[in-house]
């Protein structure tokens, strides 16, 4: 089996040959019906580059402790934080070479996706084990989110990437509504360094049902930075072939873009921008008494997602600052399903929706600069947030639909430090909303760092919301759904407690930590009606090794247990089998984990991933009454490397390969 492959992957890295040119003075991937097939999909991908020789910088220092945003809304070293922090860096990017988040996020303990049929398909993450809506997605601290908590996780890239930050559990005191179950913020690379404008053309090729998957990218980038001036812009298209060979591709454009500018020594100012538009055709359709089979030869969507925001930042002394913020997101949607032969098709079918959603924010910051308590620092912020609908429905059921809401909040937090040791942050945040009304979320967290053996002991208890989505306040009255805006948010009290460890003058870090989350109101369809009548428990242990061997080999090993339970069903539950009481939540696995395995020289360097999900419970929707089912647990392996060439004209110049599933592994990830 392993010679074919060798034979395979011979020809392929023939076939997909392709440069990457970089050019300066010193360098120049929906749900909607579709079910994922149990095949396996192997990818391979080859390119040649000319690129800033990232992966083949000696790394002599074995402890990296990044600054990180995200939790607090103020910059802190990670080391320091008191909840459950997780970054990866653009150097973990370049090595991993995934071009989609998705794939990256897999790596996070605690964290599950789930991608239904091939690249474009809808994709979900749970955290933690709460509902795919429970985690709000920022860029450059835009929230991204549809309102209501939903994301589509399909087509986020990570191009022009330099950092995710990952925080897990409640981060309402902050953030309000949707950061329920965590917060998930993608930081845009800034620029820096005389300009470069770099670009690059990829392939890569693999195998599905009557359909070879071309895979090719094309991607141009401009990055630079002056004394006062700092610019970052890309621009990449990715085109896919499907898992079948009738009306199955995707194609993905991004643009996106940081520029600074450092007006004066106290006062800095920066625009971010993100634009990402993608077309997903799909022929998965439903035939009675058989399932879900690919025989639509012109179904698919169309989604674009457009978010920019402006901000103000300005230092009035050494321990006061202001922060001002107003950012825009604008996600469109478009199903599509024209007349056909097929019998589902009989009317020319089609939806059009459009949400946006405008914030301003407000935070100001004092901290103290000197003492046994230096570096606390208290946090005072106001937000103002309008969101809208507006959704057309043209086919079986012919609806139009046109909501608005505003939100406004007020949050506080102190963080706590006391001789560089113990730090403790309580925070509290009051969402005064135009359709739920009043809600208060407190989150307090600690940490004891006991610098002499290198043991890091914290601790986490918090509240969070999530507000109605306006598809569950409206319904589909079509469809005999009618609309219920006396809907309440769904809520959760979470805790954690968590121990990390260093140990061989930290070429070896450990972490363990215990979660509990309790969701209760959990809308959904009861006797017809969307109603908060369900509640859930999850819990579970995340745990870390990373080993440091040497200068050029890391080894990391990650596990989650997770244990879900369905505490509460209700009355009269529409479309049954989602919960079942006592039963676990679906598609949520119960154990999962990887091992990875990362070789860098001055020269070249392998990065190996071995990714395992334990089985799931899942729901077979192509039979009768779409029972429980059991979806089998599966290994995969995805492999990237690259290779120093030499340097022409000033260039280093690179070859690089990727494949995903290199084992050819058969697995669904959502049953059917």
């Amino acid at each position: 089996m392993y010679s074919r492959m060798l034979r395979v992957l011979a020809v392929v890295l023939v076939l997909c040959l392709s440069v990457r040119t970089v050019v300066a003075e010193d360098r120049m991937e929906s749900q909607a019906d579709e079910k994922k097939q149990p095949l396996a999909q192997t990818q391979q991908s080859l390119a040649l580059s000319g690129d800033e020789p990232i992966l083949s910088q000696e790394v002599t220092e074995v402890a990296v402790d990044p600054v990180v945003v995200s939790e607090t809304r103020t910059e802190k070293r990670l080391s320091q934080s008191t909840g459950s922090v997780h970054v990866i860096t653009r150097e973990e990017l370049e090595k991993r070479q995934f071009p989609y988040l998705r794939e990256v996020l897999r790596d996070v303990p605690g964290l599950a996706i789930v991608q239904t049929g091939s690249r474009g398909g809808t994709t979900s993450l749970f955290t933690r084990g709460g509902e795919a809506d429970y985690t709000m997605v920022m860029i450059d601290g835009v929230k991204v989110n549809d309102p209501g908590g939903g994301f589509e996780f399909a087509n986020l890239t990570t191009d022009n990437v330099e950092r995710i930050e990952i925080v897990k559990g409640p981060q309402s005191a902050l953030y309000g509504s949707d950061a329920i179950g965590g917060v998930i913020n993608i930081i845009t690379r800034r620029g820096s360094g005389a300009a470069k404008i770099t670009g690059e053309v990829m392939g890569g090729a693999g195998r599905g049902i009557g359909s070879s998957m071309v895979t090719h990218q094309q991607r141009v980038s401009v990055n630079g930075a002056s004394e006062r001036l700092d610019f970052s812009g890309e621009w990449s298209r990715m085109d896919h072939g499907g898992t079948f060979g009738l009306n199955n591709r995707f194609k993905n454009n991004v643009f996106s873009g940081n520029f600074g500018f450092k007006a004066t020594e106290k006062l800095q100012l920066r625009s971010t921008f993100r634009y990402t538009d993608s077309d997903f055709q799909f022929p998965t359709d439903f035939v009675s008494g058989v399932g879900y089979l690919p025989v639509d030869p012109n179904q698919g969507q169309e989604r674009t997602l457009i978010s920019f925001a402006n901000s103000a930042r300005y230092r009035m002394t050494d321990w006061w600052d202001h922060s001002l913020q107003w950012s825009h997101l604008e996600s469109r949607f478009k199903f599509f399903d024209p007349r056909d032969s097929i019998p589902t098709d009989s009317v020319n079918s089609h939806t059009d929706g459009t949400q946006r959603r405008d914030v301003l924010d407000y935070h100001t910051n004092f901290r103290v600069s000197e003492g046994m308590f230096r570096d606390t620092t208290a946090t005072v912020g106001v937000e103002w947030q309008q969101e809208r609908l507006s959704r057309t429905t043209v086919g079986f059921s012919n609806e139009s639909t046109n909501l608005s809401r505003g939100n406004r909040g007020y949050y506080a937090q102190v963080q706590g430090v006391w001789l560089d040791r113990f730090f403790i942050t309580p925070g509290v945040r009051v969402e005064d909303n135009e359709f739920f009304g009043t809600f208060v979320n407190p989150k307090v967290s600690g940490a004891y760092i006991h610098k002499e053996t290198g043991t890091k002991i914290r601790g986490t208890f918090g509240r969070g919301i999530r507000a109605p989505a306006f598809t569950e306040l409206t319904g589909f009255p079509g469809f005999g759904i009618p609309s219920n805006f006396s809907l309440r948010p769904e809520k959760a009290t979470s805790w954690e407690i968590g121990v990390e460890q260093d140990l061989l003058d930290k070429r070896l870090a450990g972490s363990v930590t215990w979660f509990h989350n309790a969701f209760t109101d959990l809308i959904a369809l009861s006797t017809g009606l969307n109603t908060n009548i369900q509640g859930a428990d999850t819990e579970g242990l995340e745990s870390s090794l990373r080993w440091r061997a040497t200068n050029e080999l890391t080894v990391s090993v990650t596990h989650t247990y997770l244990n879900t339970e369905v505490t509460e069903v209700g009355a009269g539950q529409s479309f049954g089998g989602l919960f079942t009481p006592g039963g676990r939540l679906l598609r949520r696995p119960e154990h999962s984990g990887n091992v990875r395995l990362d070789y860098q020289t001055d020269t070249w360097g392998i990065n190996l991933i071995v990714l395992g999900v334990g089985d799931r419970v899942d729901r077979d929707f192509a039979s009768a009454g779409s029972p429980r089912v059991r979806n089998k647990a599966y290994w995969r392996a995805d492999v990237a490397a690259w290779h120093v060439l030499g340097k022409f004209d000033g260039s280093e110049w690179r070859a690089k390969v990727r494949i995903e599933n290199m084992t050819n592994t058969r697995y669904q990830e959502a049953f059917g």
